[in-house]
């Protein structure tokens, strides 16, 4: 598929809405791009607000956070629950409090804990700033999913990969344009769940147990909001073909934000993918 200003169409196309600011404070922009090398690693991550959003003028509420430490790589993905007025806000701090987390860690990672505290820190941020620190008000205005990835080198051009999730936020190990989910089908007890039925921040699973996943060269470790899974489905559609190609190799950033502002079905929400690939050090 041809790179061109106008975005990639993913099924049948209805009227084009005109998108309007978003009527939030602060500032918050409607795209974000980024990406690097380092070490034995390329990362790439993209934010789009969903034509939804656009249309109606509110926020983005999905954002990322990349970082690196000891010659990890440490990825989140967040997606701020949408009916919590302040879930933008939210999903900001949760990818915030993760990489401070990771960045401060010693060995072992308390994953249990590291989702803990990103939980608490919305509890706090709604004590501070709104003057009630009720884990339920701070659920009400700022819950957010979110899934983290702590990437390990493991030898040239090879990796190893533990993921945590809260919520629909997923994750995929993309290897020869198979997306293979690293992430089973949510079954969450309800105590874990909103009254919506979403799982979110600040609500912890009572027990957290990482997901681990050897990453080789070629392969692609590859976070997401359900902004873009739910339309990517099985992978085995447009949209997984037209990522499945586009993340064969580390594309432009700008390339990557441009396959995210697909357009054309029902597909309206935000939607944030953030990619790591491991490749030997000479390359990277």
């Amino acid at each position: 598929m041809s790179f061109d200003w106008a975005p990639p169409l993913i099924g049948a196309t209805g009227p084009q809405l005109s998108a309007r600011a978003p009527q939030t404070q602060p500032y918050r922009s409607d795209t974000v791009i980024d990406g690097w090398a380092a070490g034995g690693f390329e990362v790439r991550a993209a934010s789009v607000r969903g034509p939804g959003h656009r249309a109606s003028g509110v926020p983005r509420q999905d954002d990322f956070a990349l970082a690196t430490v000891g010659g990890a790589v440490i990825a989140v993905v967040a997606d701020g629950v949408s009916n919590a007025p302040l879930s933008h806000l939210g999903a900001t701090m949760v990818c915030r409090t993760v990489v401070d987390y990771l960045l401060r860690a010693d060995g072992t990672v308390d994953w249990h804990d590291l989702l803990r505290c990103a939980g608490w820190a919305l509890v706090e941020y709604a004590g501070r700033q709104l003057g009630d620190s009720d884990p339920q008000q701070a659920e009400t205005l700022l819950a957010s999913t979110v899934v983290v990835a702590l990437v390990r080198p493991d030898g040239p051009g090879r990796a190893v990969a533990q993921l945590v999730r809260v919520g629909d936020s997923t994750a995929w190990r993309l290897r020869d344009g198979t997306w293979e989910p690293l992430f089973a089908a949510l079954t969450d007890p309800q105590d874990e769940l909103l009254p919506d039925g979403v799982a979110a921040l600040p609500r912890v699973p009572a027990e957290v147990e990482p997901v681990e996943v050897a990453i080789a060269e070629g392969d692609v470790l590859v976070l997401a909001t359900d902004g873009f899974a739910e339309p990517l489905g099985h992978g085995t559609g447009d949209l997984g073909r037209l990522f499945g190609d586009g993340l064969a190799t580390p594309p432009a950033m700008t390339r990557l934000a441009w396959m995210l502002d697909f357009a054309g079905g029902a597909w309206d929400d935000d939607r944030t993918v953030l990619a790591v690939w491991p490749v030997s050090p000479e390359l990277s």
